[in-house]
C-alpha cells in the first residue's frame, strides 16, 4: 500500500509553475478544505497566464487534491536556467530545462503545495477555488492516483531530507511540457504518448480522468486567430520580464554585457515562443514561432484549466468535476505540516 503523507514528509507560476517569488520549502496548517477528488483551479502572473488571456481564458493552474490530510498531484515547472556567458546572449535559457521542464508531474503535502502558491509575505494566486462535482467519481480518480499509479521516489532539491513522489507514464517520469499548449497528442488516451513524455496541470487531469475509469475528455481547438495572438502574449510577455528584470530573469546572467548587437531580452521571448508552438527550445530565431503566427491554417488542440472546470466556451458535462461551481480555498485543519515542492 502507498504510504499516506504525514507531516515529517514532503511533496508550479509563472503558471508553468509557482509565482517567481515563492519559496520551496515550508510550513503551513495541516491541510486545505478541497475534498479527496476536488479539482483546485488557480489565477497567478506569468507566461501561461499571458498565453490564457490571449485566448479569452482565466484559470492558469490545476491540481488534483487527495484530501485535507492528504496531498496533491500536479504537473509544473521551475524557472528553467540562464546560459552562461556566452551563450546567454544568442540562446538566454537552458534549453533543456525549457523543454523538460522540472518537476514536471509530482506528488507533494500540504506544507509543499501552499509555498508552492504563496510567497513567504503571504501574497498568493489571484484566484483560487475547488470544484468537486461527482464526489464519488472524484474520489476514484484521487486513490487511482495515489494508491494504483506507478511512480517512483527521490528527494527534494531544496531540502534532501524531504521526498517526493513522481508519478510515471510509459516507465519514465512526466516532464513539464511547454508543447502541450499547442498539442497535447494523444496524453488524454490510454495508455497516451506525447513528445517530450510531457504534460502540463490540466493534461494531467485529463489523463488522470481517464486513467481512473472515468471516461475521455475530449480537447478543444483554438482557431488561428486566438492562437495568433496567443504567440504575440507569449512573446511580449517574456520579452518584458527580462526588461524588466522579473520571474525567471531576476539575479540574471543578463547583467553579462553581451555585444550590443544582440537582443538579449527579444531572443528570450523567441526561444520559449518556439518552444510552445514547435516544440524548438533551442533556438531563439523568431522564424520558427512567427511561422506559426502567419499560417492561416495552423490551429492549437488542448485541455486547458478551464475546460477541466467547465467553464466559459466548455460544457459541463466534459469532466466529473465540472458540474460544480467553485468553493473558497481554506487551509484550516489545523496542526502543521512541513513540506517541499521542488
Amino acid at each position: 500500500m502507498r504510504r499516506v503523507l504525514a507531516g515529517c514528509l514532503a511533496v508550479s507560476a509563472l503558471g508553468f509553475a509557482a509565482p517567481a517569488a515563492a519559496s520551496e520549502c515550508g510550513s503551513t496548517s495541516a491541510g486545505w478544505n478541497a475534498p479527496n477528488g476536488a479539482v483546485v483551479l488557480s489565477r497567478s502572473d506569468g507566461p501561461i497566464k499571458d498565453v490564457l488571456n490571449a485566448v479569452g481564458e482565466y484559470r492558469t493552474h490545476s491540481m488534483l487534491s487527495h484530501g485535507a490530510n492528504g496531498g496533491v498531484t500536479h504537473a509544473t515547472m521551475k524557472d528553467p536556467a540562464q546560459n552562461g556567458w556566452p551563450s546567454v546572449c544568442a540562446t538566454p535559457l537552458n534549453a533543456t530545462q525549457l523543454q523538460y521542464g522540472y518537476p514536471g508531474l509530482e506528488q507533494i503535502n500540504q506544507g509543499g503545495i501552499y509555498h508552492y502558491l504563496y510567497d513567504p509575505d503571504g501574497s498568493g494566486p489571484e484566484f483560487i477555488a475547488w470544484q468537486l462535482g461527482d464526489a464519488t467519481g472524484a474520489a476514484t480518480v484521487a486513490d487511482t492516483m495515489w494508491f494504483n499509479h506507478p511512480y517512483t521516489t527521490d528527494a527534494s532539491l531544496v531540502d534532501s531530507s524531504q521526498v517526493i513522489d513522481r508519478p510515471l507514464r510509459n516507465g519514465d517520469r512526466v516532464s513539464y511540457s511547454l508543447y502541450q499548449y499547442r498539442d497535447l497528442e494523444s496524453v488524454a488516451s490510454l495508455p497516451g504518448n506525447s513528445v517530450n513524455n510531457g504534460m502540463v496541470c490540466s493534461t494531467f487531469l485529463a489523463y488522470a480522468h481517464n486513467y481512473a475509469g472515468r471516461g475521455f475528455v475530449s480537447a478543444y481547438t483554438y482557431p488561428h486567430d486566438r492562437i495568433a495572438s496567443a504567440a504575440d502574449s507569449l512573446y511580449t510577455g517574456i520579452y518584458n520580464h527580462c526588461k524588466e528584470s522579473l520571474g525567471w530573469f531576476q539575479n540574471a546572467a543578463l547583467t553579462v554585457i553581451c555585444p550590443v548587437f544582440w537582443n538579449v531580452c527579444g531572443n528570450a521571448g523567441n526561444q520559449v515562443a518556439n518552444c510552445m508552438t514547435s516544440n524548438r527550445c533551442d533556438t531563439s530565431t523568431s522564424v520558427i514561432w512567427r511561422a506559426t503566427k502567419n499560417d492561416g491554417n495552423a490551429t492549437a488542440t488542448s485541455i486547458s484549466p478551464d475546460r477541466i472546470g467547465g467553464w466559459g466556451v466548455h460544457p459541463v458535462n466534459t469532466t466529473l468535476w465540472a458540474t460544480d461551481y467553485s468553493h473558497q480555498v481554506q487551509w484550516n485543519s489545523g496542526g502543521n505540516v512541513y513540506g517541499c515542492w521542488q
